[in-house]
């Protein structure tokens, strides 16, 4: 019978696949204080207008509707500009990818954002 592969080099092997797409990707690691079911990785791919038009002809999406990757480093009051070099890179790993990513010191933003992607601003 023939070995399976560990589901931990299965998980790397896609990894180096996305980050080859100029994706951002990371792993989420379970424990006690993560929700239950989240998926082992979660990525944000970039694609284009064209290409995201005919995923939506091909069903790809549940109801026609197409998720945003959106990121939020969230600082206390005044404090963004304690961003570590680490959060600053992330950031801009992801907005490389195509995704949203701001630091935020309150929710005007978020509801701003919530408001811009529901169509009703």
């Amino acid at each position: 019978m023939a070995k399976t592969e560990l589901e931990s080099r299965l998980q790397r092997r896609c990894q180096e696949i996305i980050k080859k797409g100029n994706a951002f990707v990371f792993k989420t690691h379970g424990s006690i204080f993560t929700r239950a079911g989240m998926p082992d990785l979660i990525a944000c791919i970039p694609t284009t207008e064209e290409i995201l038009h005919k995923m939506v002809e091909e069903n790809w999406f549940k109801h026609k509707k197409i998720g945003i990757f959106v990121a939020l480093e969230i600082k206390r009051e005044n404090r963004l500009n304690e961003l570590s070099d680490a959060q600053k890179i992330v950031g801009e790993e992801i907005r490389n990818a195509g995704g949203i990513w701001f630091a935020i010191d309150d929710t005007d933003l978020v509801h701003a954002i919530m408001k811009k992607m529901g169509g009703q601003i």
